[in-house]
């Protein structure tokens, strides 16, 4: 049976800047220079900036100046936006005796062009002469002399007169039709997934248990319900509630409930069909139970610790009997029972034989739930760490500090934030960021912080279009908690970003969660 139960992942020291340590000697000999000094691109041009002598360990990062004229990539990749110019810094960053070091490489002039398609005059061709019943084609006249264009010549000792053409005045240019602009098409929202759950597996003949159904996203308008065999078990459709439904067990055997879903999302109709674990139906007379898992982590920690707590809804459990598929998780003993601990990532599924007896009477039956085990997080091996216009300082107590700073224009307020572990996008809908000792917006500061989501439908780390939070909606100041929560779920969420506050205003993060 499968026990889905959200379960957050924390990160001991989440928001990380990348650390590196320093180079050999035959590198340190190296001098890393800023070969790219000037590009010139079209819009929607691409240019690589090149660097020459880089060094093992160090990261080159790259800022535009106005990212809505160029946009620049994690790898120097340069890309014109709109026409106009922007300057793009580039700097090399490393870690020496555990401490951040910064050398600004220089910065990059970068003019972008708008490409412009050149305008093709039309050139008249001259109307030609009627020709006689005998006349030859024209001739071409001589350079410099002769008859004029549009003109025949007459053939040589040809009686036939030749008409002469009327040379053409300009000529007309017929206008293409203007064509009728076509209205963007409706985008059809991505179809939901439906998942179908029982209260009980397991039931006598005669007995019964309840079905329900339920949708990521939309609203569920009707459903149909049946069975795969009718011998085995029925069902019926709650008056009340759509959703749910009634199964009564008919004969020993097993079958499963089908449930035909009808959803609306943004006014476009969805059908989905799902189906059930088997449920299994014994005599009446048989001894019949049904074990979970108070709990099951779906999400753990390498070093967490979990305690398997099974319950069952009737007789005495004899024994578990537990197996694990996969090499992340073992199972132990201790003084609380039995006990899952977490050693590596990776995904593994836990199975458990639950043997119960009641009299003289046994009866078994099978949990089951898979969990992923993510590695450990801390603000000195996780490079995760993002900001602009801000100074960056580690703590010894495994926190880092962030301190707002003035960027060269305005509205270049300071922001920080961080890009989620590759291992953890798609994984995860809520963010918490704890936090202390800030003081971006004081009693006294009208201006609160705002935020930005990033996502990436392919499941992968990456910067492209966000969603915007421009409500200043965030008070970071004191000791507290930052709760941000993605609430579409065909996106994966990416990377986070908080901006504003005041002048140099600090604020201590102290880790981040990740929960379900």
């Amino acid at each position: 049976m499968r026990i889905r139960k959200a379960v957050a992942a924390v990160l001991a020291g989440a928001l990380v800047l990348t650390t590196f340590a320093t180079g050999t000697t035959s590198e340190a000999a190296k001098k890393t220079k800023l070969k790219t000094k000037k590009v010139s691109i079209f819009v929607k041009g691409k240019k690589k900036i090149s660097i020459t002598g880089k060094k093992a360990k160090h990261k080159y990062t790259f800022t535009s100046k106005k990212k809505k004229i160029a946009k620049v990539s994690k790898k120097g990749v340069i890309t014109g936006v709109k026409a106009g110019s922007t300057t793009i810094t580039v700097k090399d960053t490393w870690k020496q005796k555990g401490k951040k070091k910064t050398k600004k490489l220089g910065t990059v002039k970068v003019t972008v062009k708008k490409k412009t398609t050149p305008v093709k005059t039309p050139v008249a061709t001259p109307p030609a002469a009627v020709p006689g019943p005998s006349q030859a084609p024209a001739a071409t006249p001589p350079a410099g002399g002769g008859n004029q264009p549009g003109v025949s010549a007459p053939p040589e000792n040809s009686a036939t007169p030749v008409p002469t053409a009327t040379p053409s005045s300009t000529p007309k240019v017929t206008k293409k039709p203007t064509a009728t602009p076509t209205a963007t098409p409706a985008v059809t929202p991505k179809a939901p997934k439906a998942e179908l759950t029982l209260v009980k597996n397991n039931i006598n003949a005669g007995k019964t248990t309840t079905a329900e159904v339920s949708v990521n996203k939309g609203t569920v308008t009707d459903v149909s319900w049946s069975t795969a065999d009718e011998t085995i078990a029925t069902v019926e459709k709650d008056a009340a509630d759509a959703k749910k439904a009634v199964i009564t067990g008919v004969a020993a055997g097993e079958t499963k409930v089908i449930a035909e879903v009808k959803v609306k999302v943004e006014n476009t109709d969805f059908t989905l069909k799902v189906e059930s674990e088997s449920i299994k139906v014994a005599a009446s007379d048989a001894l019949v139970v049904n074990a979970y898992v108070e709990s099951a982590p779906t999400e753990m920690t390498v070093g967490d610790e979990f305690v398997l707590k099974v319950k069952v809804d009737t007789g005495t459990i004899e024994s578990i009997d537990w197996a694990v598929d996969g090499d992340a998780i073992v199972v132990a003993e201790n003084e609380s029972g039995d006990v899952l601990k977490a050693v590596k990532a990776g995904e593994v599924t836990v199975t458990g034989t639950v043997t119960v007896k009641q009299g003289d009477k046994t009866a078994t039956d099978t949990v089951q739930f898979t969990v992923y085990v993510m590695e450990k997080y801390n603000i000195q091996d996780s490079a995760n760490f993002w900001c602009q216009n801000a100074d960056i300082k580690y703590n010894d107590d495994g926190t880092l500090t962030y301190t707002k700073q003035q960027g060269e224009q305005d509205w270049q307020a300071g922001e920080f934030g961080f890009v989620v572990p590759r291992e953890m996008v798609g994984k995860f809908t809520k963010v918490i960021i704890k936090y202390k000792d800030a003081t971006l917006n004081p009693p006294e500061s009208e201006k609160g912080c705002g935020y930005v989501f990033h996502y990436d439908d392919e499941t992968q780390v990456s910067w492209i279009e966000g969603e915007d939070h421009w409500d200043d909606a965030l008070r970071i100041y004191g000791d507290g908690e930052i709760v941000l929560e993605n609430k579409d779920p065909d996106r994966a969420l990416s990377t986070v970003r908080i901006y504003d506050g005041v002048l140099n205003g600090q604020v201590t993060i102290v880790s981040v969660t990740y929960q379900m």
